[in-house]
């Protein structure tokens, strides 16, 4: 196979699939505690729960599906206890990428800096017009929000090797995030 860099301004012009598939339906993340993952994409991301099971079903694992923009995200326990994120590795794979407008990727980045949330970006892509935002859940699942709409350049960081960009330390991403308990008012 040889590289390809498509023109630009194209990433939303789709074609038609052979067999007629539409899209893909959902992405799944293994998480430890399905609660605190699903108040974690409502806070981050705006997330709405569309679908939960297996809270108390005997035979069942706990597993919520939210809509997030047009992605459907499913978090759940992993039914073999242990398939979970590797918090330590710097692969930029897995991950899950969600797309933004311009000034939504900005409105991100300011939220989650707001909920002591670490990411890296806004940073550019070589050879596309793709800016992200790099970031992950309390479980150590990669995240990503991208836009490919205009975005000025001398804002972000080049994504890739050096001497041109700068790679992605994602240990630094790890935190601990928690909800914000709100204190009861005193009467």
């Amino acid at each position: 196979m040889e590289n390809l860099n498509p023109k630009p301004w194209t990433r939303h012009h789709v074609p038609d699939n052979t067999f007629g598939l539409t899209g893909m339906d959902h992405a799944a993340l293994a998480v430890h505690d399905v609660e605190l993952a699903v108040h974690f994409y409502q806070e981050a991301l705006g997330a709405q729960v569309y679908y939960a099971t297996g809270f108390g079903e005997r035979g069942r694992v706990a597993h919520v599906f939210m809509h997030v923009g047009t992605v459907l995200l499913q978090v759940g326990y992993p039914n073999d206890g242990k398939t979970f994120a590797d918090r330590h590795s710097q692969s930029h794979w897995p991950h899950v990428a969600f797309g933004a407008s311009a000034e939504t990727l900005d409105r991100v980045s300011e939220h989650l800096r707001g909920l002591g949330v670490p990411f890296s970006g806004p940073r550019s892509h070589l050879n596309v017009e793709a800016v992200s935002i790099y970031f992950k859940d309390p479980d150590g699942n990669k995240l990503e929000v991208c836009t490919w709409d205009p975005y000025p350049t001398e804002t972000t960081e080049l994504l890739g090797p050096p001497p041109e960009g700068k790679g992605l330390d994602w240990e630094a991403l790890n935190h601990d995030w928690r909800p914000v308990v709100e204190q009861p008012v005193a009467p």
